[in-house]
């Protein structure tokens, strides 16, 4: 008799066991406002940080000089990580926001595998108030919608580099000195199919190799308008956030609403060759080796 009383409460167990363990497993309610992009403003520093749904993060910083002006000779900074929300111990308590990054380029404070806990003071769709372990509070503001950046649909989107772009720009006065524009960028897109103007880089065997190129009939439409630019249109960030609007309604025909976003990855106005060389080497492909050479 006891043993089949054992042989019964045992299956039972089991799957309280099973509840106990999903429940503590189920993520925060409030970890689906945080996914996406966000904005930090500190001094002079646009600091662009994106939550992904699958955990990891990626931000960039951009820097402003005297007047607004782009900095054309501030470090490039780039941090990649994962990110982690954790409920609080004790009902009442803020939610712990667990950062830890991975890739750490340029001047910044973090540290590879150093994990920063941040309590969150505050949050909803549209602000993020997050306090340091230092005591520093911290201001984020959403940046677009709630749905991060690399999916739509449960798909994940496709990113497309247009490689360095450069033209010299137009003068507004003959004594004006040579400026050049350097503009790398991305085109998120939601799909490839059915489109001419992104092409598909193929391997040797002619299998798809899962990266893509922009049609040079893109990269001319954006170059011819880039040329008509003067300096006054791109010296701040604000005048040069119009010109990006101005890349979208131009991407349209080719793209129409496969393209999501308009990605700046790095934008640098110079007026030396030496700067304009070293911003293409910066983002100009790798040579490819060939097989022969590997053989």
């Amino acid at each position: 008799m006891e043993n089949r009383l054992r042989r019964c409460m045992w299956p039972g167990l089991v799957a309280l066991l099973a509840l106990f363990l999903v429940a503590c497993d189920k993520e925060p309610p409030e970890r689906e406002i945080i996914v996406g992009p966000w904005k930090d403003t500190i001094a002079s520093y646009h600091t662009i940080i994106s939550f992904r749904a699958n955990g990891s993060f990626g931000t960039l910083r951009l820097a402003e000089g005297q007047h607004s002006k782009i900095d054309d000779t501030a470090e490039r900074v780039k941090v990649d990580g994962k990110w982690q929300l954790l409920p609080p111990e004790v009902d009442g308590d803020p939610l712990l926001l667990v950062m830890t990054p991975e890739v750490v380029e340029g001047d910044t404070p973090w540290e590879v595998d150093a994990p920063v806990t941040y309590l969150i003071e505050q949050l909803n769709p549209n602000r993020m108030m997050l306090r340091s372990p230092a005591g520093e509070r911290l201001s984020w503001d959403r940046l677009r919608s709630t749905r991060a950046p690399e999916e739509e649909g449960g798909l994940p989107l496709i990113h497309v580099a247009t490689g360095p772009m450069v033209v010299g720009l137009a003068k507004e006065r003959l004594n004006e000195e040579n400026r050049y524009l350097c503009v790398q960028m991305e085109f998120i897109l939601s799909d490839v199919e059915g489109t001419s103007y992104i092409e598909d880089v193929r391997l040797d065997s002619g299998e798809p190799s899962g990266s893509y190129r922009i049609h040079p009939s893109v990269r001319e439409a954006l170059v011819l308008h880039m040329s008509r630019l003067t300096h006054r249109d791109v010296r701040s960030l604000k005048r040069f956030q119009a010109v990006l609007t101005d890349f979208k309604r131009i991407l349209t025909p080719y793209l129409g609403d496969r393209l999501k976003d308009v990605k700046v990855v790095k934008v640098v106005v110079t007026s030396t060759r030496d700067g304009v060389d070293t911003f293409v080497a910066e983002f100009a492909p790798e040579p490819v080796e060939p097989e022969d050479a590997k053989s």
